[in-house]
């Protein structure tokens, strides 16, 4: 009988108590007059009574009641283990391993038997006898083989079946029970396996059929902090192969080679991306599945780079495209299925992440510059296709953050220059032309990307035309900024002109006229003339027609 029905039955059995003291109050109701003064005494007698009735209950209510119920079973549970477990390990160390592995499977089954008697009378104590039979029946197992100085049964395969056999039939008792406490028993139970067969793909293979267990789980009945367990769960045990398997008595360093368990560590991230499916429409659990998300990431990005490091320094560029590939196609598919822009964004963010890196391995610095800028306007594209503004925010960071690491620390490219200058200016008009569809409310995201763009435009400029022309060069960029902003009818764009034509004046007074050729200064400073004095015309015209509007 599963929990389940065991509290159905409970209820069943208060509803007939509820309905036979419905019965008497219908018979006494039908009796004379002269039957009415034992009505009153028994009405008498219930209201001493009460008060006795309402003090036992808070009684069993209080910590004392709870601590005797809970406290003392789960205690003498404990002890009950660890009494049991000290007496094998006794004859055991005694040369009595037959006797210690009898002694153990019989104590189990008859906690087990108790289990079974209790579960009508003492539901609490049931259930801690069946966590204790099942912790005994897996310990009894294991020391069969492991562990052991004399094992009991020499054979690791016959050791590893017998483990499989146990830990199989507590998965299924944890699936009739519809427990969660159970399963996550059994999933510790199925971990600690793969660590003690100390194989790597036995191990990696039991690891993996942990975590998709864990998925059938939440799958099936919903367990939220199972799922979070296992995954802590599973990626240590994948760290504890990486470093040699401490626990079976191994020295904890790094292994030489990494016998295609990267494979795995790709499975593991797999199977838990997998949850994002299971979201419900109007789901009030997007908290749980925004942690599993960020979880997952997180272990397996610092699994991923210790393997790189380690295995893979010179070789990555395959792994890296592979997650690309994965994460945009995956980040599709959610963004298809759901309209929580969360996951989709998470996983586009992702395999971008990787695809710079990957470029990176195929071009290396400076080079790689000029594709990242490029792949910048790609994300913000892939933006506009979800909807989604949590992208545009942060590749709008990830944008000045490489141009920031480019301007630092790599020699000065023209065609990166113009490249970053161009991709920043482009982006914000793409935003700025569909923020309705992205909805941006402010404009922060764009203010950036011009900001960046007017930057990087005095920077490609400066390094790219001969010195003599630096400040013709700006004064056009200017010109060409007035230009867009009455076209496009953007006071921004007059800004960045107002902005540029400051720098042109400084710098043509701070170096040109020191250091270029009379005739360059003349021409600059004619040029720097005609366009201020333009410009000035302009606003004044403006002005006037907004007055005589």
């Amino acid at each position: 009988m599963t929990e389940q029905e065991i509290e159905m039955e409970g209820i069943r059995n208060h509803l007939r108590s509820i309905e036979m003291r419905l019965n008497r109050m219908e018979e006494a109701l039908a009796l004379t007059d002269q039957d009415k003064a034992f009505i009153a005494e028994d009405k008498i007698w219930s209201e001493y009574s009460k008060p006795v009735a309402t003090e036992s209950d808070e009684e069993e209510k209080g910590l004392e009641s709870l601590f005797g119920r809970y406290g003392l079973a789960s205690l003498g549970n404990i002890v009950l283990f660890f009494g049991i477990t000290f007496l094998a390990q006794y004859l055991m160390n005694s040369g009595q391993s037959l006797i210690s592995a009898i002694l153990g499977y019989s104590s189990a089954a008859g906690i087990f038997f108790l289990a079974k008697y209790l579960k009508k009378s003492n539901v609490p104590l049931a259930f801690m006898f069946k966590i204790t039979g099942q912790v005994l029946l897996f310990y009894i197992t294991v020391r069969l083989h492991f562990f052991s100085e004399v094992p009991l049964i020499g054979q690791k395969s016959i050791e590893v079946a017998l483990l499989f056999a146990v830990t199989g039939y507590q998965i299924y008792w944890a699936v009739r029970n519809q427990s969660q406490t159970l399963s996550v028993i059994s999933l510790i139970f199925v971990l600690t396996t793969a660590l003690v067969t100390d194989s790597t793909h036995l191990t990696l293979s039991i690891v993996t059929i942990g975590a998709a267990v864990s998925v059938y789980y939440y799958y099936r009945f919903r367990w939220q902090p199972l799922v979070i367990l296992t995954i802590l769960m599973t990626y240590s045990v994948f760290f504890m192969w990486l470093f040699g398997n401490p626990i079976m008595g191994h020295p904890m360093v790094m292994i030489s080679d990494h016998h295609y368990g990267i494979i795995y560590l790709f499975l593991l991230g797999a199977l838990y991306s997998s949850l994002m499916l299971f979201r419900r429409s109007e789901s009030n659990a997007d908290g749980f599945f925004a942690g599993v998300t960020f979880t997952n990431g997180l272990f397996f990005t610092f699994l991923l780079a210790l393997s790189v490091l380690r295995f893979f320094s010179n070789n990555y560029v395959a792994l890296f495209l592979v997650i690309t590939v994965c994460c945009l196609l995956y980040s599709a598919l959610l963004h298809s299925k759901s309209d929580w822009n969360f996951a989709s964004a998470f996983y586009a963010l992702y395999g971008f992440m990787a695809m710079s890196i990957s470029l990176y391995g195929l071009y290396g610095f400076p080079k790689v510059y000029l594709l990242l800028s490029v792949q910048s306007l790609v994300v913000v594209s892939m933006a506009l296709w979800f909807k989604n503004r949590l992208i545009v925010i942060m590749n709008s960071l990830l944008f000045l953050f490489i141009m920031l690491v480019y301007l630092l620390s790599s020699k000065s490219t023209d065609s990166v220059n113009f490249s970053f200058a161009l991709i920043a200016i482009i982006s914000a008009r793409v935003i700025n032309w569909q923020s309705s569809r992205l909805k941006i409310e402010t404009h922060i995201m764009r203010n950036l990307y011009l900001i960046e763009g007017f930057i990087m435009i005095l920077l490609a400029l400066y390094h790219a035309v001969p010195k003599q022309f630096i400040t013709l060069s700006w004064i056009m960029a200017a010109l060409v900024y007035f230009v867009f902003s009455i076209v496009l009818k953007n006071v921004k764009y007059r800004y960045m002109a107002l902005g540029t034509m400051i720098f042109a004046a400084l710098y043509l007074f701070m170096v040109d006229l020191e250091s270029i050729e009379i005739i360059y200064r003349v021409m600059a400073l004619l040029f720097l003339s005609a366009i201020s004095i333009g410009i000035s015309m302009y606003y004044t015209s403006r002005i006037k027609n907004k007055e005589n509007s």
